[in-house]
C-alpha cells in the first residue's frame, strides 16, 4: 500500500491514499531543458535569477537549495545543516533586491524527520537569504508542539512584499512587508481551502491563489476576496487543483500535479473571469508529479518528475528505481 497522498495540490508522504487517475489522451508541446544528477533530490520548487543566467531548485527530500549555474556546474547554494530547514517548497527571487525567498516545512518526504504532528506537530518557516553570498538574512518560523504548519508558496510584489501561502492550522495568506522583518496574517477566508500556488497580476493590484476548490482573487488595494469565475466544464478544483500558478499576458499558468497537465487559463480584461483554457502540456513521458514552475520571459520551465510517489513503507525507492530529477520547458506564444 502506497504511503504518499495528494492533499489539495500539495504531494506529501504518509497523509491520505493517492486518488486514482483517469486517463487523459497525450498533449505534448514540451522539451527537456535539463536534468540534475542527483536522482534523490525530490525538487518541488524552481527558480530563476536572470543577472546570473542560474536556476536554483528546492530539495524536499534534503531541505537544501541547489544552484544551476549557467555553465552547467551545480552546487548546494544552502543546506538544511546550515540554518535548520526542512522540506523546501517553494522559493521565489526577488531580483530587483537580490532576495532568495524558501518556503520550508516538516514533512516525511525530509529525510531524517520523526516528528509526529498529533504529538509534536509539524513547524514551518520562511527563510531569506542574500542571493549572492548565499547568506541567511532572516527567518520566520512556526515551531510549537501540536501546532501543524505548512508554507507552501510564495509571490512577491512589486514593492517588495512578500506574501505566503499557508496550510493546515489555519488556511490563509501571510506577508512580510518589505523592510519590517514581521510575519503577519493578512487574509484568511473560507474561500481559500489549503492554499497553494499564488501569482501577482502585472500591476501588482490582483493576487491569484490556487486552493483546493478553484483560484481565489484577491484585490490589494480593498482587500476583497472572490473567487475566480470558471467557464462551464473546467475543472480546476479537488483532484484536478492547481499546484504552481502563474501571470503570463492576462493569462494564469497552472501546473496540475495529479492529472500530469500543464494549463493556461486565459482571463477576461477585469482579470476576475475565466474565459478559455488552452492546454500546454498533458502526460509528457518525463512526468512523474509534476510541481511548480518558473517564467523567463515567454517560456515555462517545470518540474517534470519530482517523483512523490516513489516512497513505500520502506522509504524512498532505491537509487536504481528513481530518475534525474527533469526540467521541461514549453514556449506560451507561438512565435519565438
Amino acid at each position: 500500500m502506497k504511503k504518499y497522498a495528494f492533499v489539495f495540490g500539495v504531494y506529501l508522504l504518509g497523509m491520505v491514499p493517492s486518488l486514482a487517475q483517469d486517463t487523459f489522451e497525450p498533449y505534448n508541446k514540451s522539451h527537456i531543458a535539463f536534468t540534475v544528477p542527483e536522482k534523490d533530490l525530490i525538487p518541488e520548487s524552481i527558480a530563476y535569477d536572470p543577472t546570473g543566467g542560474n536556476f536554483f531548485i528546492g530539495s524536499t527530500r534534503k531541505g537544501k537549495v541547489v544552484k544551476l549555474h549557467k555553465n552547467g556546474e551545480l552546487s548546494d547554494f544552502v543546506t538544511a545543516d546550515q540554518y535548520g530547514m526542512w522540506m523546501v517548497i517553494g522559493i521565489k527571487i526577488d531580483v530587483e533586491r537580490r532576495i532568495l525567498w524558501v518556503c520550508s516545512s516538516g514533512g516525511d518526504n525530509f529525510e531524517g524527520y520523526t516528528l509526529k504532528d498529533d504529538v509534536e506537530g509539524r513547524p514551518a518557516g520562511v527563510f531569506k537569504f542574500d542571493l549572492d553570498k548565499g547568506i541567511l538574512l532572516g527567518k520566520f518560523v512556526f515551531d510549537l508542539p501540536g501546532e501543524v504548519h505548512f508554507f507552501n508558496d510564495i509571490a512577491i510584489a512589486p514593492n517588495g512584499d512578500v506574501y505566503v501561502t499557508h496550510m493546515f492550522k489555519d488556511h490563509a495568506l501571510y506577508r512580510i512587508k518589505n523592510g519590517s522583518g514581521i510575519l503577519e496574517k493578512v487574509y484568511e477566508s473560507n474561500m481559500i481551502k489549503y492554499p497553494n500556488g499564488i501569482a501577482f497580476s502585472e500591476n501588482g493590484e490582483k493576487l491569484y491563489v490556487a486552493h483546493s476548490e478553484g483560484i481565489a482573487l484577491i484585490n490589494i488595494n480593498s482587500g476583497q476576496i472572490s473567487p475566480l469565475e470558471v467557464p462551464d466544464g473546467l475543472n480546476i478544483s479537488r483532484r484536478e487543483s492547481i499546484d504552481g500558478l502563474y501571470y503570463y499576458k492576462n493569462s494564469l499558468v497552472g501546473v496540475q500535479p495529479d492529472i500530469n497537465t500543464v494549463t493556461r487559463l486565459f482571463l477576461d480584461e477585469s482579470g476576475r473571469k475565466i474565459i478559455k483554457s488552452e492546454p500546454l502540456e498533458i502526460e509528457h513521458p518525463m512526468m512523474d508529479t509534476p510541481t511548480t514552475g518558473e517564467l523567463v520571459k515567454n517560456v515555462f520551465y517545470y518540474i517534470a518528475n519530482a517523483q512523490f510517489g516513489r516512497y513505500n513503507e520502506n522509504g524512498l525507492f532505491p537509487m536504481h528505481k528513481l530518475y534525474e530529477p527533469v526540467i521541461l520547458k514549453v514556449h506560451l506564444d507561438d512565435e519565438y
